[in-house]
């Protein structure tokens, strides 16, 4: 009887602890963080000479691009790098895909952006603008479920191989 009356006892102490197991596995932790997060970065790009060439074409037709992003929180995001290539259509547009690479994961995805009428010099190719949109398709580590769409990119350069953009998106799962 006593043996029995130990081992209820321990089946009760034990219950709390894993309760708290419970509470916090993975699958439990992965459901919670399932809330959406407005992202707002700040990037930071150059884009890449062609191979075998050490100079970009003004205003280049295609390429890839390199360079430093910021998207707060920190404890969330952070800073990283993003790299994307892209291709300029008879549309005008600039298309192309993208990943920013953070400390616990990457996301990805694909953006659109429009030239801004007036802006671009045709004699010095300086000083242009684009505004467009843009999309997270996936990603990886912590962001393995990140998605979302209709963000808005900003970007400027002063010499079309130099771009600083905004950044502005809701991600629906995180």
């Amino acid at each position: 009887m006593r043996r029995r009356i130990c081992l209820v006892g321990t089946a009760i102490a034990a219950v709390p602890f894993a309760a708290a197991v419970i509470a916090i596995s993975p699958a439990n932790a992965a459901s919670k963080a399932a809330k959406a997060v407005v992202l707002k970065c700040n990037i930071s790009l150059s884009t890449a000479p062609p191979a075998g060439s050490n100079s970009v074409s003004q205003p280049p037709s295609s390429g890839n691009q390199y360079g430093a992003v910021h998207c707060p929180p920190k404890a969330l995001f952070g800073p990283g790098l993003e790299e994307d290539s892209f291709t300029v259509p008879d549309s005008g547009d600039m298309v192309g895909s993208y990943t920013q690479y953070f400390g616990a994961g990457s996301i990805h995805g694909t953006f659109d952006l429009s030239p801004q009428p007036g802006v671009l010099s045709p004699t010095t190719f300086a000083n242009e603008a684009w505004t467009g949109t843009v999309t997270v398709t996936g990603g990886t580590g912590v962001y393995a479920r990140a998605r979302g769409k209709n963000g808005t990119l900003t970007c400027t350069s002063p010499d079309t191989v130099h771009l600083t953009c905004v950044e502005k998106l809701k991600l629906k799962q995180l």
